[in-house]
This record gives structure tokens, sequence and C-alpha cells, in this order.
């Protein structure tokens, strides 16, 4: 006889499993472009950033781990439809063939680091709405310093989204240890001022779950 899953999120994990595990062949996410850059998520989650960035109009949207800039010329672009917007991505590494935009501003060096956080502070204090994208280093500890460092700068009713949550077994990827979302938890026992949206789950496949964080 055979074997029957036993719910639907069952079937939706075991997907999530089989969509993520297959960039090791180097398909799905390991080949997902965005006007030919490589930008390594889930087609889903970018529509529903989209949904997100059109709702919040964000007057500045900042990215932590920039890669080689795909998801900051999906965000620059969603700009350019809007008409308004910028985009400032930080990572340690410089691609040489990210994109150049005139909506997109690059900052090297850690996400975490004070001379970064000061910077990013800087540029969130004009601004009347922000957005923050986690999606550097993901070990506990350093999202969990992310997620404090740039609580602060999330304006009210808009997000602080934390890419990646469903490593460590949540559902895949159970070697890789502590990671993005025991980060989120230890966040909100400490910041009641953040909630998860599970709105923003609704495709069932998300890399981000409990990832969604709305400020109140």
């Amino acid at each position: 006889m055979p074997h029957r899953l036993r719910s639907s999120g069952e079937i939706v994990d075991r997907f999530h499993r089989l969509y993520f595990d297959a960039h090791l062949r180097g398909g799905t996410w390991a080949d997902t472009r965005w006007l030919g850059i490589p930008v390594a998520k889930c087609p889903l989650d970018l529509w529903v950033y989209q949904e997100i960035v059109h709702e919040t109009r964000p007057e500045l949207l900042v990215e932590t781990g920039t890669y080689t800039g795909g998801s900051a010329l999906f965000f620059a672009s969603l700009f350019d439809l809007l008409g308004a917007g910028q985009v400032v991505t930080v990572d340690t590494d410089i691609h040489e063939a990210r994109p150049e935009h005139e909506r997109i501003t690059y900052l090297s060096g850690s996400s975490i680091e004070p001379r970064i956080v000061e910077q990013v502070a800087a540029l969130a204090a004009g601004a009347e709405r922000v957005l923050v994208v986690l999606d550097s280093d993901h070990r506990r500890e350093h999202v969990l310093a992310e997620l404090r460092a740039y609580a602060d700068i999330v304006t009210p009713g808009s997000y602080l989204i934390v890419e990646d949550t469903n490593v460590n077994g949540h559902p895949v990827a159970p070697e890789f240890g502590p990671g993005p979302l025991e980060a989120v938890e230890r966040f909100l026992a400490e910041d009641d001022r953040f909630a998860v949206d599970r709105s923003r789950e609704k495709f069932l496949l998300t890399f981000n779950p409990s990832g969604f964080l709305r400020r109140r």
C-alpha cells in the first residue's frame, strides 16, 4: 500500500524540500534570474515582495546580503514602475557583475558593523517609509544582531523581512543549526513592536516562514 500523506502541511513540506534541494543540481532558485541577473529567491516570495512594496510604498528599502545584485535590481525595477523609491544594499563581498542602477546604493562591509549601521540609519533618517530585508549571514546570532540593529528604522506599518527562515529543518537543511527562525523567535520575545504576518505566506511555499514581520 502506498504511503499516504497525513496532512496538506506534509504535502507542502515535501514539495518545499524537493524544490529547495533541486538547487544542488543547478535548478530552481539556483537558476532564477531577474532581467538576466541571478536572484537566489523563491519566485513566490518575489511576488509577495511586489505586493508589499506596492502597498507600503517605501521611500527606502534596505537589503542586507547583495550577492550578485539580482534582488536589488528587482526592487529597483519595482520602484521604477512606481516612480519613487531607493535601495541600499549591504554585503561584505563585491561582485564585479552586479548591476548599476540609479536607484541602487551599494555599501561594502558587514551588515552589523557599527560604521555600516550608522550609514544606513543616516540614509533612513530622511525617509518617511522604510522597509528592511535581511538576507546575509544566516547564523542565529548574526541575524539577531541585524534584527536589533535595524528594527528602529522600520517605520510603523512597514516590514522587517527575515529571509531563509526555512533552514535548520523548517523544513529544509536540518543540518544547518540555529538560524534565522531561531533569531526571529528570540527577537519577538524581546520586541513587541513587531508581529508575524501570516497573510504573506498565502502561496503555501515560502522560503521565509514566520519571517514577514510587520511593525505595528
